[in-house]
């Protein structure tokens, strides 16, 4: 299968050009399962496997398509001005979507896609919103079948 690995790795790094501060954590599904909303150092984001879809093409091949959730948090608080909350998660969803669109996970996978987002929870204080990716892949490195069992091959030690 494929490791979502190098999209955390890839938001790790702040795109040049983001004003403001970048997440504080990017990590994955364990660390996401685990999260402190108390504890929590905002930004942050997540990336989650969400769905994937798979369709026979041929012996020992597959082609799949693989979802995955990147899910951001940040402050829910109005500061200045109405609607200052949303403008400040369009921005992390605009950088993100223009550090994965397009990019190729590994070799021989095609491009991300973006899939459309969801608010998935407003708290006292936070706002986790997730937009959802995927991209199709061929796999071939399944390994043959075992030959039938024929026989026993008696190695002469007794136990």
């Amino acid at each position: 299968m494929i490791s979502l690995r190098p999209l955390i790795s890839r938001l790790e790094q702040k795109p040049v050009g983001f004003a403001g501060v970048w997440f504080r954590q990017v990590a994955g599904a364990a660390e996401f399962a685990r999260i402190r909303p108390d504890a929590l150092p905002l930004p942050a984001a997540w990336i989650v496997r969400a769905a994937d879809k798979v369709q026979h093409a041929g012996e020992r091949a597959e082609n799949i398509t693989l979802a995955f959730d990147v899910v951001i948090a940040i402050e829910n608080a109005r500061s200045h001005t109405h609607g200052e909350t949303d403008d400040v998660l369009l921005k992390y969803r605009l950088a993100v979507k223009t550090a994965l669109l397009g990019w190729e996970i590994e070799p021989n996978v095609r491009p991300l896609n973006f899939a459309g987002g969801q608010v998935l929870e407003y708290t006292d204080g936070d706002l986790y919103w997730r937009d959802r990716y995927e991209f199709d892949a061929l796999i071939t490195n399944y390994l043959p079948d075992p030959p039938a069992f024929d026989r026993l091959n008696h190695t002469g030690e007794k136990p």
